[in-house]
């Protein structure tokens, strides 16, 4: 009987959390691949051997992937077409955001782009005048006491409850 004999691969490997290989240390084909539960990972370069790809789930919080205040020394930097959600929330930009590492034209800086760079009003129903520190200018108000509608204006110096509709309902 004849036996089957089993050779195991082993690819470059790093439990470090957010530890890239260094894309000139590969060799052509090569991947390496991080396991660290919280940002796991196959890496891969380029026909240049310039450049590192990532193959893997889209980064989750409030610091970009391999940001340089919590990647190890010697990461090899993020990769183009890379996904960040970042879980950051401002009053002008809600989060969560999703982001892209790219470069916006040929030739400029490679960049965390927003996936989203415009962020909307919302409409509210109350029969109270909502908060106006709470909402973006545009936002709708609908007073479901009165029937008048209003948006949130910003005439420069101050923000305000502006009536748009002249009739109150019945």
């Amino acid at each position: 009987m004849a036996t089957t004999r089993v050779t195991p691969v082993q690819l470059l490997r790093s439990e470090v959390l957010n530890k890239r290989p260094e894309p000139l240390k590969l060799l052509p084909g090569q991947a390496a691949v991080n396991t660290n539960a919280a940002q796991p990972g196959l890496f891969f370069q380029d026909s240049t051997g310039a450049q590192l790809f990532k193959v893997g789930p889209c980064s989750v919080g409030t610091l970009p992937p391999n940001d340089p205040a919590i990647a190890p020394v010697g990461s090899g930097g993020n990769s183009p077409g890379e996904l960040w959600l970042d879980t950051t929330s401002t009053f002008d930009k809600p989060g969560p955001t999703l982001k892209v590492w790219g470069q916006r034209n040929p030739g400029d800086p490679y960049e965390w782009i927003d996936c989203m760079p415009y962020r909307y009003a919302n409409t509210i129903v109350s029969d109270t005048a909502p908060l106006i520190g709470n909402h973006l200018d545009g936002t709708l108000w609908w007073d479901s006491g009165t029937g008048l509608m209003y948006v949130l204006y910003n005439d420069g110096t101050t923000r305000q409850w502006t009536q748009v509709s002249s009739n109150t309902v019945a």
